[in-house]
């Protein structure tokens, strides 16, 4: 650099500093730029990155996108000849999330091979970006997800990418923030895959475990690809349904979970008319309702206590059952052996094999009040056959009872557990 450049630069630097120190930092910002220029075109690339920052801090403070997309790529040639990885991703992403008609899409796609080449390189450390200019997030139009207490889910959210090209990235989470109980830290969910985001909008959908009852919002979203590890904090509005590229950064105030508390699901109830007899095959009736809640799935486990054998030679029987308020003991007979379903409407009719214990329900019983027949033989090697199991005088009550235990599992994942264990009736 000749003197009288030299001269030049300590003159403006000087100038500048005391637009900086007055009311006029616009000014100094302006001579700023003009040491940059100086110092770039001479190689101090120290120098320049040092000035260009301030100018690209007033340009982007101001929204001056096209004053800054003049200055800007200087200061990321600056930052790559220094090696200064962190701020050369940060100045690439800031490239990147400009006005798009700003830059070609040739030099876009240049600027996301900058980022995936560093990110992919040996860098040193892991280096932290934020890319809430670039990529924002929200959830899907319409209600909430609603989930009841201990159930898993699947959240889908919507991810808009400004990048010009598709993106993998290798790790994708997003935290959900609890709305009314501030001891309730942030619960990160993860993408268990790799994730492919491409431009615009993107619907992605992960994993939700069990959460405790509230209301949840969007929080954070993180990634990383390579060495590159980012976050965003901006939030989508949600755009025009036609509008692949829209973008703002409105934080919601609208849920996007909701846990209801702990309520009744389901419901078993034993359909017992008279004390079993012994040594009989006998039909012994469940009755399954659910609450506003699918049984889609679920599993029921059948366990008889003693002096109680399950007939498998009969199969079980599964029906609809509408009117659920008759009273249990209508719905067997005394007599043993037949079933009494005068009183009940059947739209569904099902036979059904019991498995080590289990019986698996069938689809169309997902959603409705249901009767179970199951064929079952008191046994006692005290009476004879025939006899009634009611307690003889000189017996104690206890011995004349028997017991079915009942387990019923269902939920998405199994996940809900009733049980109940019903108790056949002995006379006085």
């Amino acid at each position: 650099m000749l003197s009288w450049q030299q001269k030049y630069l300590e003159l403006t630097k000087g100038a500048a500093d005391n637009y900086h120190h007055s009311w006029w930092k616009r000014h100094g910002v302006v001579l700023d730029g003009e040491i940059a220029a100086v110092c770039f075109r001479h190689g101090n690339f120290d120098l320049a990155a040092k000035s260009y920052e301030k100018v690209c801090a007033l340009y982007a403070g101001e929204g001056w996108q096209e004053l800054l997309a003049d200055v800007l790529p200087n200061l990321a040639e600056c930052q790559k000849m220094l090696n200064d990885q962190a701020g050369y991703l940060a100045s690439c992403v800031r490239l990147l999330s400009l006005d798009k008609g700003l830059f070609s899409t040739k030099e876009r796609q240049a600027f996301q091979a900058e980022v995936l080449r560093l990110a992919r390189s040996e860098m040193k450390d892991p280096v932290p970006l934020d890319v809430s200019s670039l990529i924002t997030f929200s959830g899907n139009p319409g209600p909430p997800l609603e989930l009841c207490d201990g159930d898993p889910g699947i959240l889908s959210v919507t991810v808009w990418s400004g990048f010009p090209d598709d993106i993998t990235l290798d790790s994708l989470s997003l935290t959900l923030t609890a709305t009314f109980n501030a001891d309730e830290g942030a619960k990160a969910l993860r993408s268990s895959t790799a994730t492919i985001l491409k431009p615009g909008r993107n619907t992605i959908t992960l994993a939700l475990p069990p959460q405790r009852p509230g209301s949840y919002v969007l929080g954070v979203l993180t990634g990383q690809i390579g060495q590159l590890r980012f976050r965003s904090h901006s939030f989508s509005k949600g755009g025009p349904a036609d509008s692949d590229d829209f973008m703002s950064y409105e934080k919601p105030t609208r849920p996007i979970l909701k846990v209801f508390k702990p309520r009744p699901l389901v419901d078993l109830a034993a359909a017992i008319s008279s004390a079993l007899l012994i040594n009989e095959t006998q039909w012994v009736g469940v009755i399954v309702r659910p609450i506003d809640y699918s049984l889609k799935g679920a599993v029921l486990y059948i366990d008889t206590g003693p002096g109680l054998n399950i007939e498998e030679s009969h199969v079980i029987e599964m029906e609809t059952r509408v009117n659920i308020s008759q009273s249990s003991a209508e719905m067997t007979n005394s007599n043993g052996t037949q079933k009494d379903c005068s009183l009940a409407s059947i739209k569904e009719f099902q036979q059904l094999k019991l498995d080590n214990g289990r019986i698996e329900f069938p689809a169309w019983a997902s959603d409705t009040d249901t009767v179970i027949w199951i064929p079952v033989r008191a046994i006692s090697d005290r009476l004879p056959r025939g006899s009634s199991s009611v307690t003889p005088q000189k017996q104690s009550n206890l011995d004349g009872m028997r017991t079915i235990a009942l387990k019923l599992e269902f939920g998405v994942s199994h996940n809900q557990i009733f049980e109940r264990h019903c108790h056949c009736p002995s006379l006085p």
